[in-house]
């Protein structure tokens, strides 16, 4: 992808470069140079550059396609984290549940009815 704009071309690329290594930076304010540079300044190589045009396309059409799986599983994951919510809602009750002490209910205690002991009676 390139395009003119004044009197620069503008291309978008994709550079490859030793992991040991940085860009020099460029005499234009935030550009960076092709020259890769070590951790003493010291030139080691340039780097390589190739189109970014079919990696960008790559990389907007993962992120379109992750987007619409994204927007087409989320009711789905949402109704699953729903009843999800439930069933742990329902256990923490069952546990509370099992959990609560049961009301005693106290009796006062009565003796035991005696039977009159038998009169005697006069002859």
């Amino acid at each position: 992808m390139e395009f003119n704009r004044g009197d620069s071309i503008w291309e978008l690329m994709l550079t490859q470069r030793p992991s040991d290594t940085h860009f020099s930076q460029s005499s234009t304010p935030g550009g960076k140079s092709p020259l890769a540079r070590d951790d003493d300044n010291t030139l080691n190589t340039h780097a390589v550059l190739f189109d970014g045009t079919k990696t960008a396309l790559v990389i907007l059409g993962t992120g379109v396609a992750l987007g619409a799986a994204a927007m087409k599983a989320a009711p789905h994951v949402k109704s699953g984290l729903i009843s999800l919510k439930s069933k742990l809602r329902r256990r923490a009750e069952e546990a509370t549940d099992a959990e609560a002490p049961v009301p005693l209910t106290v009796v006062a205690e009565v003796e035991p009815e005696q039977p009159d002991p038998p009169r005697l009676r006069a002859v």
